[in-house]
């Protein structure tokens, strides 16, 4: 899993300088794990620094992610770009 992040993120231009506003929340499944964060990045492209929320769903076995939903703000992302973030 960390190999395909970094090989992601390697491949674009967006940069990360921080993962910040972290919340872990208990689903009640012991084997389910929700996270929330807000990514800082920047692009090179655009002076100001992004922010971009996300969401990741995790199911962990034996100590093992065997399941991941990885959730961004995507329409955040068009925009920060110079995009028109809704298609007509």
């Amino acid at each position: 899993m960390r190999a395909g992040y970094r090989a992601v993120r390697g491949a674009s231009a967006v940069r990360v300088s921080e993962v910040a506003e972290v919340a872990v929340y208990d689903t009640g499944d012991p084997e389910v794990v929700v996270g929330e964060h807000v990514v800082v990045a920047a692009l090179p492209s655009r002076p100001a620094a992004l922010t971009l929320p996300g969401l990741l769903v995790l199911r962990v076995r034996d100590g093992l992610v065997v399941h991941c939903r990885d959730y961004m703000d995507g329409l955040g992302l068009v925009g920060a770009r110079g995009g028109d973030a809704v298609s007509r």
